[in-house]
């Protein structure tokens, strides 16, 4: 598994084929979020549940770096292609004052 910060990530985005998936729960989701972020929980991955796989890279975020860690080696385990995991998670994002973070009502 690769890291990097959310400003590393925040370089590639805007230029890159990727997929973003956030493995926080629906509720931490729906109150803040990386715009164009796919939500997909550690807990469904953990029951054994897997997003469809396609082409793109795919970076893995959370709220601090922690939950993506784990959810990126999940995926590794279950043959994706080496996972990113985003160290510093929606945290960074929000930290960074990004205009792709969205918030919720």
């Amino acid at each position: 598994m690769k890291e990097m910060s959310f400003l590393e990530f925040a370089k590639l985005r805007d230029g890159g084929n990727y997929r973003l998936l956030d493995v926080r729960e629906a509720d931490e989701y729906a109150a803040v979020h990386v715009k164009g972020a796919e939500l997909f929980p550690l807990s469904k991955l953990q029951a054994g549940g897997v997003p469809a796989k396609d082409d793109r890279e795919i970076f893995v975020i959370c709220r601090s770096g922690g939950r993506s860690a784990v959810a990126a080696q999940i995926l590794e385990e279950k043959g994706f292609a080496e996972m990113t995991n985003i160290n510093d998670g929606t945290n960074g994002a929000q930290e960074a004052g990004d205009e792709h973070v969205e918030y919720g009502d």
